[in-house]
């Protein structure tokens, strides 16, 4: 990752690509679809970029468990760390494995997105490559390979210095981003959005229909389940045109789009 940090230096104006190594030691059991090699594929696509084009990649300090406190209880932070260090193989549900170096991992995936919040904070735009994914962990839970919700700490991140701030989060995954969705379900100033497979056979199985959340008195849309088509080059079974997207009446200061858990952030007016 550091040749890519000299590839790709830092420019005002340049999309930046956030990722860090210790994302790499997180292992899971053989089979397990959720593996360093999702991630290496994508550095090695990186690589091949040309280095004139406007992007800069860079490698985010790690998060602290206190940052980590602005969405998720102290109490399920130090039960993780806790099951990483004795070496337990599995957390909370059967499909969350975990090893010594998770929790390593788990802080440096948060530092991308911390430092992704950041930037946006900033006019800038970018894009969080980090691993183990995010959008089915809740503020107690881990579930769905993910552990800590990038999202929303990249929003409570922006938060922090701009209380008065909007956010638009596209989630596009064969998965609902649940963990995603229950954190901010009720609240106002975030619109979530998520484009997912039929949850009738799909984990994590929510999501049953096109739904609306109620957050004071305005309502946001919510989610909408597509169907899913095993061959060709559609992932849906519509077209984005007949889509029932209901209007967003005010423009957000800031929008979130999470291929399942990798986040992409920008202002509205942002390149």
């Amino acid at each position: 990752m550091r040749s890519l940090e000299k590839k790709f230096t830092k420019g005002e104006g340049r999309f930046v690509l956030f990722s860090h190594p210790d994302c790499l030691l997180h292992q899971v059991r053989e089979g397990h679809p959720e593996t360093p090699a999702r991630l290496e594929s994508i550095l090695r696509g990186c690589a091949a970029l040309p280095a004139s084009l406007p992007v800069s990649f860079q490698v985010p300090p790690q998060a602290t468990v206190a940052q980590l406190q602005l969405v998720h209880e102290e109490k399920y932070l130090l039960e993780l760390e806790a099951a990483c260090r004795r070496g337990d193989s599995l957390f909370m549900t059967p499909d969350n494995h975990i090893c010594p170096d998770t929790f390593r991992a788990v802080l440096a995936a948060a530092g991308c997105a911390l430092a992704l919040g950041e930037t946006l904070l900033e006019k800038g735009a970018g894009f969080a490559l980090a691993r183990p994914p995010g959008h089915h962990a809740g503020r107690k839970s881990a579930e769905g390979f993910c552990f800590v919700n990038h999202i929303a700490l990249a929003i409570e991140t922006i938060r922090q210095r701009q209380p008065a701030a909007t956010f638009l989060v596209v989630d596009f995954d064969v998965h609902h981003g649940n963990g995603i969705d229950y954190i901010y379900y009720n609240d106002p100033k975030v619109f979530y959005y998520s484009l997912h497979g039929t949850p009738d056979h799909i984990y994590p199985h929510s999501a049953m229909s096109t739904k609306r959340a109620r957050g004071r008195g305005r309502v946001s849309p919510a989610t909408l389940p597509c169907r899913w088509i095993r061959r060709g080059t559609s992932g849906c079974g519509s077209s984005p045109s007949t889509w029932n997207v209901p209007p967003i009446k005010s423009a957000p200061t800031t929008c979130w789009w999470g291929p399942g858990s990798m986040p992409i952030a920008r202002t509205p007016s942002g390149s």
